[in-house]
């Protein structure tokens, strides 16, 4: 999945180039709205993420532009704009969603999954993860996981057959703060298989961990 992201500030942007990143998605970045249009020329993204204030053309003449030059790719506007008559704005021009900063990234995230129609069912081998109700069940018997187990599951079954770093499993399940010891993913991994099974999630040594037939 192709991602273009829209924000003329810095820091903004590659906050969301990063998450996205770790997440599994193909990123590009441009920082105004002149930018963004030349982009379709060449390329297509299934989502784009446009702010609204940009040198050059506004997020709202950029997503007249796109729906009028009939591109078929979502789009989320960001915007510190938050009043009932700015969202209306927002959504008759074209954007799909829309997101008030600041923002929380996780909500992004999810509001990115839903637009794209990302399966509310995981799988893997005897295993179901539901995202909707965080049911998990392994040989159609409900699992009792922590929080912080379910994330590290859910992470891991999205990825399958893509070996993740600790830095990217603490990033996406801790969050990108976390200060604490690295080994506290050993042990959620080992937690993890004594209930999904031993042989679910490979070490790679020196790389990371997988969850995938790939690397069996």
């Amino acid at each position: 999945m192709k991602i273009l992201v829209v924000e003329d500030d810095i820091k903004i942007n590659e906050i969301l180039k990063m998450y996205l990143e770790h997440e599994g998605y193909t990123v590009t970045s441009v920082f105004n709205g002149d930018d963004a249009l030349s982009y379709f020329d060449k390329d297509t993204a299934d989502l784009v993420l446009l702010d609204w204030m940009l040198p050059k053309k506004s997020g709202i003449e950029v997503c007249k532009a796109l729906r009028f030059m009939d591109v078929p790719t979502k789009i989320i506007m960001l915007t510190a704009k938050d009043t009932p008559e700015s969202e209306l704005l927002g959504l008759t021009s074209g954007a799909d969603d829309y997101i008030r900063k600041p923002f929380d990234i996780q909500i992004v995230l999810l509001r990115i999954k839903k637009l794209l129609n990302f399966e509310k069912t995981l799988r893997y081998k005897d295993i179901s993860l539901n995202t909707q109700t965080g049911e998990v069940y392994r040989n159609k018997m409900l699992l009792t996981l922590t929080l912080r187990e379910y994330k590290l599951l859910e992470y891991l079954m999205m990825n399958q057959n893509v070996i993740l770093t600790r830095d990217q499993i603490i990033s996406n399940v801790w969050g990108i703060d976390y200060d604490g010891e690295m080994r506290t993913i050993d042990t959620h991994i080992r937690r993890l298989r004594a209930k999904i099974g031993d042989d679910t999630i490979k070490t790679k040594i020196g790389l990371g961990y997988v969850m995938g037939d790939l690397y069996e």
